[in-house]
């Protein structure tokens, strides 16, 4: 057997001669003492990345060496874990999962529970920050569970609060709100005050989820007095939260002046990004409330040169949304319409980026069948339209192209539509986007039954789909889709709905056998068929 041997620091050499030179009782007192003063110390430090995560990092690497150099391994371990919820907190993702990871089995081994309750806390923030819901609840619940007695009312407020994160998450407000109170009173009992903070937003933001804006402001109050009563500056996110309830409650001029501490504020490339975005959208919102559309402009183009510089895609993605309404308060329709479309078209490209990056961070973390399987998953989701289900266009310029050259080569019949819905933004206007997300989820359904199995559906972006066929006679097919969708109930997913489709078709022939052609001639049967008075189809001339 071969053993490692290491340098010996002159640091740990004179400790070494240090507790050499007592007797066996002094020096295993003494090194308790060292163990507990160590131990106090990353008591004191575990919560600090919460309110401030780089200024524990420093920290953390230098009691992860203390607790190396005294054999200490559960104390070194802690000090990495430290360490690994900074890294998730300021985005490296893949780093701080790893190192999560390895140090959940290396406690799960050692049965160090204390390890193990924290490393499942930080599992389950890990799985928050790549999208999968359940299983950060998962790792949540088992981080509250695993709580021993020992444990402080800080560090117990701070894993309930995790918990009612994860519950709110996955829609279940009543169990996150029974959380968040639990963790307040701890929270206020350990005399926390970003702590507090922090849960007060939640549960503000908890009760604009549930729909009660009354009860969201009024958590809202609680928390902006506590602010002031203590001397804290309240953040973007918080001031957001106060600035959104009130939005709802209609009260749009205190919500702008709510946040004139960002409005006013000329440097905010110094401030933290977390809030800073929504609460420059939110102003912007709250301005063209008023009629303000010039301020509101001017404010929403801070918001978006803010999400360009810190790469903020969603925030951005909300941002285009909010300059959609914008060009209508001014009555330019038409830009609103593009602005309109141009936003459904960036949010399939997300959320398909996203997929495909969770994907690669998951398996990077867990390199194990399960996470390869997970993996697959992600990558399947990214195919698809998160609304309707069905594939989108990245899977279409993937896949069309093989089913051209198979219809070729086996000299088959193949037909390509491009279906869009009749005046659709009437039905946002005039009853809601939740409408409209209905009608398009229903499409989608009705579309998919009309090819069964021997076609394909897929949403290209916006109001527009696209259906393959195989069939001689698919004329008759999209003919016959056209006429059920103009014939459905429609008025059940809202009252005196109607709703009417244009399709526009062409089949695989000479001179049209590549995607981009066949493509490209249904959307000039479609520009045809909605010119022409919508609801119909326009095919190729026999």
């Amino acid at each position: 057997m071969t053993t490692k041997s290491r340098q010996v620091t002159s640091g740990e050499a004179a400790e070494s001669v240090a507790l050499g030179s007592l007797s066996a009782t002094e020096a295993a007192s003494r090194h308790g003492g060292l163990a507990e003063e160590l131990s106090t110390e990353l008591d004191e430090l575990e919560l600090v990345p919460f309110s401030d995560a780089k200024a524990a990092f420093g920290p953390a690497v230098a009691l992860e060496r203390k607790a190396r150099e005294l054999g200490l391994d559960g104390l070194e371990r802690r000090a990495q874990l430290i360490q690994a919820d900074v890294l998730g907190r300021i985005g490296k993702h893949t780093a701080s999962g790893q190192l999560i990871r390895e140090i959940n089995e290396w406690a799960a081994e050692q049965k160090h529970q204390q390890l193990l309750a924290r490393s499942h806390r930080l599992l389950s923030m890990f799985f928050d920050s790549i999208g999968d819901h359940p299983s950060a609840w998962q790792h949540a619940l088992r981080s509250v569970e695993l709580l021993d007695d020992g444990a402080s009312d800080r560090l117990r407020a701070e894993h309930l609060f995790g918990l009612g994160m994860a519950l709110q998450r996955t829609g279940a407000l009543e169990e996150a709100r029974t959380r968040y109170q639990s963790a307040l009173r701890l929270a206020e009992g350990a005399e926390d005050a970003p702590l507090r903070l922090k849960i007060l937003n939640n549960l503000a933001w908890l009760e604009d989820d549930a729909g009660d804006a009354n009860r969201s402001l009024e958590i809202a109050d609680r928390m902006l007095a506590f602010a002031h009563g203590h001397g804290i500056e309240l953040d973007a996110a918080c001031l957001d939260t106060i600035a959104h309830a009130q939005l709802l409650l209609g009260r749009h001029a205190d919500a702008e002046r709510t946040l004139r501490p960002i409005l006013d504020d000329e440097h905010l490339d110094f401030r933290e990004s977390e809030g800073l975005a929504e609460a420059l959208r939110t102003a912007a919102e709250a301005q063209r409330m008023q009629g303000l559309v010039d301020q509101a402009q001017e404010t929403l183009g801070r918001c978006l040169r803010l999400c360009e510089d810190r790469g903020l895609g969603l925030n951005r993605l909300e941002a285009m949304e909010e300059q959609a309404k914008l060009y209508a308060a001014r009555g330019d329709f038409e830009k609103a319409y593009q602005q309109h479309i141009a936003f459904h078209d960036a949010d399939v490209t997300l959320r398909a980026a996203a997929r495909e990056a969770n994907s690669r961070t998951l398996q990077a973390v867990f390199e194990t069948e399960e996470a390869r399987y997970e993996g697959e998953r992600f990558r399947e989701l990214a195919l698809r339209d998160a609304l309707t289900g069905l594939r989108n266009r990245r899977y279409v310029d993937n896949e069309l192209p093989i089913w051209v050259t198979q219809s070729i080569n086996e000299n088959k019949p193949l037909a390509v539509a491009l279906v869009d819905v009749d005046h659709f933004k009437r039905v946002n206007d005039g009853h809601s986007h939740a409408v409209g997300d209905l009608v398009l989820s229903r499409l989608a359904g009705l579309l998919t039954d009309a090819v069964a199995k021997s076609g394909l559906t897929a949403r290209m972006g916006g109001e527009e789909f696209l259906v393959v066929l195989t069939a001689e006679n698919a004329l008759d097919q999209y003919e016959a889709l056209r006429k059920r969708v103009e014939d459905y109930p429609w008025s059940k997913v809202a009252p005196a709905l109607a709703v009417t489709i244009s399709i526009g078709a062409t089949r695989l022939r000479p001179g049209r056998m590549t995607q981009a052609a066949l493509l490209g001639q249904a959307d000039r049967h479609l520009y045809a068929a909605k010119t022409a008075g919508r609801n119909r189809v326009v095919f190729d001339p026999d």
